[in-house]
This record gives C-alpha cells, sequence and structure tokens, in this order.
C-alpha cells in the first residue's frame, strides 16, 4: 500500500509540474500526515511562501533571511548558498517553485520541524530570450526540509538526511532548500 501512495504523490505532482501552474506555489497533499498544531503548519507554510516571493522580485536579502543562521546543506552555507541564489538570478528569469507538502512533524520542544516535500524549482535561460522556455533548475521527490523556528519565523536550517534518511541509492544532491 505504501507504493501505490508513492506512486499516486508522484503522479499528482507530475501532473502538476507538466501543466506549469498550481493554484499555489505551496500546499498540502490531501491526506498530508502532520504532526503539528495548525498555527505551525500555517507558519511553515508561510515561509516557504517567503521564499516564493523572493523569488518572483530577484530579492536576494529576502530569500537568505529564509535561512537560519546555522544554515548547512551538504557542507555549504548560508554564505555559499547566498552566492548560488545570486547566481540564479542572474542566469534566470521568471523563477518559481512548487512544494506540495506530504507530511509535517512538529516538535515544540526542540523547535524544529521536518517537512516531508515533492517540488520543484523553475525559470527561463536569459541567453534564450527570442523562445524563453521553461528550464527545470532542481527537484525533489519526498525530501525532508529541516528548519528551526529562530527569531520568531520557521528557517530552513538545511537538508543533510539524518540517520536512516538515505535510501538505498543514497540522497539526491538537493540544494537551495
Amino acid at each position: 500500500m505504501k507504493r501505490r501512495g508513492q506512486q499516486g504523490i508522484l503522479a499528482l505532482v507530475s501532473i502538476l509540474f507538466a501543466i506549469g501552474i498550481t493554484s499555489a506555489a505551496t500546499e498540502m497533499l490531501s491526506g498530508a500526515a502532520v504532526q503539528a498544531d495548525p498555527e505551525s503548519v500555517k507558519t511553515i507554510i508561510a515561509a516557504f511562501d517567503r521564499a516564493e516571493e523572493a523569488l518572483h522580485t530577484e530579492n536576494l536579502p529576502a530569500m537568505m533571511a529564509v535561512y537560519s543562521k546555522g544554515y548547512q546543506n551538504r557542507g555549504l552555507r548560508k554564505e555559499e548558498t547566498s552566492r548560488i541564489w545570486q547566481d540564479l538570478f542572474t542566469r534566470y528569469d521568471r523563477l518559481s517553485s512548487r512544494h506540495v507538502f506530504s507530511k509535517i512533524v512538529v516538535d515544540r520542544e526542540k523547535k524544529t520541524a521536518h517537512v516531508t516535500c515533492t517540488g520543484a524549482l523553475f525559470g527561463t535561460s536569459v541567453f534564450n530570450k527570442e523562445r524563453p522556455e521553461p528550464v527545470r533548475i532542481d527537484f525533489w521527490f519526498e525530501a525532508v526540509h529541516h528548519l528551526v523556528f529562530e527569531e520568531g519565523a520557521w528557517k530552513i536550517v538545511g537538508h543533510d538526511p539524518g540517520a536512516g534518511e538515505e535510501g538505498p541509492l543514497g540522497s539526491a544532491l538537493h540544494l537551495l532548500f
């Protein structure tokens, strides 16, 4: 049954990406497993919506405000991630992302959250102005975003897989969220 559920998630997300537009940049999958209070869920979604707004406006300081002071992902720290975003803002127009959450677990004592998400980052190349075609810059399937409640908001603290989180073939390199 678990495999059928994962296939269903993949099919749904594939359709959303194929049409290129969903009703919201950040969505909860119907039937998502939620172990969090409604206010935490609302503010976690708001954090990803702030990232989406920063993408649309190519606002680097606003994008970096979504990341924790202690952000680290596969050895990259916040400073290196900032340079990656600056490069993306230079090389792509019409940046947008989609996040479909299938699970949210919040530990109120530790002020941490783990959000299982399938999503993608899209843009159009600035080098192809005559025929701007969408480019999939990044894609993730059931990746776990690690967040921390810091300075009154949920912030991304990293994506490094914890013990037992890696699949049998390892985990995909997912640099940005």
